[in-house]
């Protein structure tokens, strides 16, 4: 019989017990290049539970393989999140006559709603309409993100080594990962996500909601109105009656905007400059403060 050399044991037996360790030992690689890899889902549970949100609701949102690792994501808020010109130096988007008109008719068959804002807050139906136009196409626009995982991925960053991880799998396609400027925009981001995310647990508590469920835009916003959760938590209003303020429900969202432009300081009768600011603070681009105004003016004809 064939031994292994030096002890007394068939060599098949040796061999096997030799290939059983090379497996074991491979898990164990695997598993600690896995660790390594795996967002800190354990430190932004924490920094939730710092933010007020109970420990068990954190750890086991955190944990949820609904909450998934996404890179896109993270690129998409860092680098891709202004809106656009339609033409190269027209200052706009692309609004089409059609849009326009699918607006007037929406101010149409929203007439009391509309006119509820506007006698509450002197906010008209026009820029009302306006924004819901190109923040959601009145809507009806898909928002297929989950708002959990939005958030999640940003607060990741707040984990130096996961940022190194970032910048390590994409500065190829995205070398500004490697600018100071870039690391501190990610950083604040980060900050701001984890708040975030406490505010989308709180209103999906108030709305009896998994917070898993609830979808929205790439940036994390919700609703026709496109709030991010800390804004509706402050500016949202119940609208009509229901005991719910919601962000997803149109009387609520038009009327917690009113609530918003009103603070930030529109009036209908305010100099232009009062108004491209009350409406820079709902979306800080001069592109978007253009088309909106744009949209507004058109719906006065």
């Amino acid at each position: 019989m064939t031994t292994c050399k030096n002890f007394s044991v068939p060599y098949f037996m040796c061999a096997k017990n030799i290939f059983r360790i090379l497996f074991l030992i491979t898990i164990i690689c695997y598993a600690v290049v896995t660790a390594a890899m795996e967002p800190p889902r354990r430190m932004v549970a924490q920094r939730l539970v710092e933010e007020g949100i109970e420990p068990e609701q954190a750890h086991a949102l955190l944990a949820d393989p609904g909450i998934v690792e996404r890179s896109d994501i993270i690129l998409n808020n860092m680098f891709h999140s202004s809106p656009k010109e339609g033409k190269p130096r027209s200052g706009v988007m692309d609004i089409s006559p059609g849009q326009i008109e699918r607006a007037a008719q929406f101010m149409r068959d929203n007439q009391d709603l509309l006119a509820g804002v506007e006698e509450r807050f002197g906010v008209s139906p026009r820029i009302v309409t306006s924004i819901l136009l190109i923040e959601s196409r009145l809507g009806t626009y898909p928002m297929p993100y989950n708002v959990a995982t939005v958030y999640a991925n940003l607060a990741f960053l707040d984990d130096p080594d996961y940022l190194r991880l970032i910048q390590e799998r994409h500065s190829i396609n995205y070398p500004q990962l490697q600018d100071e400027e870039a690391i501190a925009r990610a950083r604040r981001k980060a900050k701001w996500a984890i708040g975030e995310l406490a505010f989308l647990i709180r209103l999906a508590n108030h709305l009896d909601m998994d917070p898993l469920a609830i979808t929205g835009s790439f940036a994390g916003a919700m609703g026709p109105a496109q709030f991010i959760p800390s804004s509706f938590w402050i500016f949202g209003l119940d609208a009509d009656g229901d005991g719910l303020t919601s962000p997803f429900n149109m009387a609520d969202a038009a009327m917690s905007m009113g609530n918003y432009l009103r603070k930030y300081g529109w009036r209908e009768d305010a100099p232009p400059a009062q108004k491209r600011r009350a409406l820079w603070y709902y979306n800080r681009s001069e592109v978007y403060v253009n088309t909106v105004l744009m949209v507004y003016d058109a719906l006065a004809k």
